[in-house]
């Protein structure tokens, strides 16, 4: 479906002021090493009541975390957020030494649900040290992103997550990239909920064949494990002008799907891949009844 809604003339010029203080900040933290743009989400995190939280070693996957203080009952819902692929590649030609993001958008759409029990996870070798950073690989942010034992790991620190925070259901979200982890771990679980995912090219072969680059022959397809989300109440967001995951690829990877999946493709107008508008996932809805499991006050205020 599609979000339509209008500006007043002094709402467009706070977007556009928001627009331009975005790219200044942008700007400084390609300046910033590594440690610096984690210690940043660090302290973003704090002011919005979430502690960091790591799981597993060689390297580390780097979470933040946000439960209730103190723990009164076990939550329903757990809501996870992976972070995109970050800055895999400099260039088109020339990867990235180092995929930890400048912009976490992942990050930033975490920090935005009005949910309290929310981790936000970053992607295997993001907002790593030098000396963990030499457990990866370029394959492993590049051709191998999405690969089986990355899937697992991801996999695996939401079976920690959960066991940590007691809840009973996952919320399994990504954006970009991380869309496509969410899809890939979700398939391989009973406990989800609602799968989300922003802007994510669910079929990769069909995103690398339209930007006319090298397909990722390592990496687990979601086309292949499309079938056992077929029951899965899904929610997949996009940017209406994004040019990075155009939106007719998701509609033609739904299309995939048997009509009587619980699947639907949110458009946001004037959004393109950045995500730079607000969004609450929590609060988006969908057109219909396809959560009729969740749908309610616990998931839907």
């Amino acid at each position: 479906m599609d979000f339509f809604y209008t500006q007043s003339d002094r709402r467009s010029r706070l977007l556009r002021y928001a627009s331009l203080l975005v790219t200044g900040l942008l700007l400084s933290a390609c300046a910033m090493t590594t440690g610096e743009r984690y210690q940043l989400i660090v302290q973003e995190g704090k002011a919005a009541g979430f502690t960091p939280v790591s799981f597993g070693s060689a390297p580390p996957l780097t979470g933040l975390l946000r439960t209730q203080t103190p723990p009164q009952t076990s939550p329903a819902y757990l809501w996870i957020v992976i972070e995109g692929d970050g800055r895999a590649w400099l260039n088109m030609r020339e990867p990235s030494m180092d995929p930890t993001p400048v912009d976490p958008v992942g990050w930033r759409l975490a920090k935005d649900i009005s949910q309290t029990t929310v981790l936000y996870l970053a992607r295997p070798c993001q907002y790593q040290s030098a000396d963990e950073l030499d457990a990866c690989s370029v394959a492993d942010w590049t051709d191998g992103r999405f690969a089986g034992k990355w899937v697992q790991r991801l996999n695996a620190a939401v079976d920690q997550a959960k066991r940590m925070t007691k809840a009973r259901k996952i919320v399994l979200a990504g954006y970009s990239g991380g869309g496509v982890m969410a899809a890939l771990v979700a398939a391989q679980r009973d406990d989800v909920a609602l799968l989300m995912t922003v802007a994510s090219p669910l079929d990769h072969a069909a995103w690398t064949m339209h930007h006319k680059v090298t397909p990722l022959s390592t990496s687990l397809s979601v086309v292949a494990v499309q079938q056992k989300l077929a029951r899965l109440p899904q929610l997949h967001v996009v940017g209406a002008d994004d040019k990075v995951v155009p939106p007719f690829l998701l509609q033609d990877f739904l299309r995939r799907y048997p009509s009587t999946t619980p699947a639907e493709l949110v458009t946001l107008p004037g959004v393109d891949h950045r995500m730079r508008t607000p969004i609450d996932l929590n609060r988006i809805r969908s057109s219909r009844s396809l959560l009729p499991s969740i749908d309610g006050p616990g998931i839907y205020p």
